[in-house]
């Protein structure tokens, strides 16, 4: 039976005040998380699946084009390191600025 937890600790791809469902708790994520009550769930509302920050559809957007170009990259970048590895002019086609 899953398990429905507050996080309280980031960690990668998950941040602080998000709500996981877990099967078993991890002994390393104990510390990060806070188990919720069954009342407390219930007042949730589901996270829509593009709910992405500016920040990372923008670095969403150069990775995917970067894939497309056939250029290799390291997915830890940043969106202003993965920028620089587009050819010139690709950049204000994907963000174009009137």
């Amino acid at each position: 039976m899953t398990e429905k937890y507050q996080v309280t600790k980031a960690w990668h791809g998950v941040a602080v005040g998000d709500v996981v469902e877990l099967e078993k708790l991890h002994p390393s994520l104990k510390s990060h998380v806070l188990k919720l009550s069954d009342n407390a769930v219930s007042g949730f509302a589901p996270a829509t699946p593009d709910g992405t920050s500016e920040k990372q559809a923008r670095k969403l957007a150069i990775a995917n084009r970067l894939t497309e170009l056939g250029i290799e990259f390291k997915g830890n970048l940043g969106a202003e390191k993965l920028a620089e590895l587009l050819p010139d002019g690709e950049l204000e086609k994907l963000f174009p600025t009137e």
